[in-house]
């Protein structure tokens, strides 16, 4: 997949669209945003054993001069499948500046879908691990949106965004115990790591776990008998992009719209922060924007942004 492509797709941001590349892992049918999707390539190259590796790392690969692990999916997910190499894939991903394989059964296609139509999972449908973080009903076809990120981080958690250090963040001329800061994201992974790091730090906060959730209760608030402004409430919001319902982007622009909530400042945090997509956050008005591997950072950020 071109570089060029990716960047049309982060462009479809700003009009709460993507597009998924169905995929499937024996008889059950995935999907992965295309803007994580590097290339797609044949399961035939050669995978080399890694000694004391994860059980679900399969090997890894030497594609064109860069090695990379390959997560075999079927194993990770506990899904019995017969492997068949003519129609396997590996899906070669990229995010929170990491970049990894995953071994599947097959690729399916493209499919462009709006943020709307992206259901969040009902209790009764997530696992103990919560892969699923969103449902799209494609004709007669459900298929499951995985989250990559937890999956790579449950492989290996120095490869994602860790817990904060006691300490840490201290020596802050900003009273952050005073203010209230609203995490939004759709995974309960790095919504409890923000919150940890940010509670760590001093902060109050509050959570949503998607868009649609978000503004809710921004919009509540703002409709009160005795609002005046917004910072009563929240002093800042940190928001994922891509979530069910209403992805990032679209919440910050509906934020800055709003003429109760707009003096709201909003970070954008997030695994897919391309020079692309920050050129979209700053045009949905977004006042900082951070990747997820570097949330150390996110305290400083939010230090100078809060009002």
């Amino acid at each position: 997949m071109s570089s060029e492509h990716r960047s049309n797709i982060l462009l479809e941001a700003q009009t709460s669209e993507l597009e998924i590349v169905e995929f499937s892992v024996g008889e059950a049918v995935y999907g992965i945003n295309v803007a994580k999707v590097k290339e797609i390539i044949k399961a035939s190259l050669t995978l080399v054993q890694v000694p004391d590796a994860h059980p679900s790392i399969a090997g890894a690969i030497n594609l064109r001069g860069a090695i990379i692990p390959v997560v075999d999916l079927s194993h990770h997910l506990k899904i019995k499948t017969i492997a068949d190499l003519k129609k396997s894939r590996i899906i070669i991903a990229e995010f929170n500046r990491i970049v990894l394989g995953f071994l599947v059964s097959g690729v399916a296609r493209i499919h462009r879908i709006s943020w709307k139509s992206v259901e969040v999972p009902s209790q009764m449908l997530v696992t103990t691990e919560g892969y699923a973080s969103g449902i799209v009903r494609i004709e007669k076809k459900v298929i499951f949106l995985l989250d990559f990120e937890k999956i790579a981080f449950h492989i290996n958690p120095n490869v994602h965004i860790l817990s904060p250090k006691g300490g840490e963040y201290g020596g802050s001329s900003v009273d952050r115990g005073s203010k209230r800061i609203l995490v939004v994201d759709d995974s309960d992974l790095v919504r409890k790591l923000i919150v940890g790091h940010l509670n760590s730090a001093g902060y109050q906060t509050d959570t949503a776990t998607n868009g649609v959730e978000a503004l809710d209760k921004l919009q509540t608030f703002a409709g009160r008998s005795d609002f005046t402004s917004i910072d009563q409430f929240y002093h800042l919001m940190v928001t994922d992009i891509e979530m069910p319902q209403m992805d990032g982007l679209h919440l910050i622009k509906k934020v800055k719209e709003d003429v109760k909530l707009r003096n709201l400042p909003c970070i954008a945090f997030s695994s897919i922060m391309s020079k692309e997509m920050i050129r979209q956050c700053q045009s949905c008005g977004a006042d900082g924007e951070i990747s997820k591997p570097e949330i150390a950072e996110l305290v400083g950020l939010v230090d100078a942004k809060a009002l």
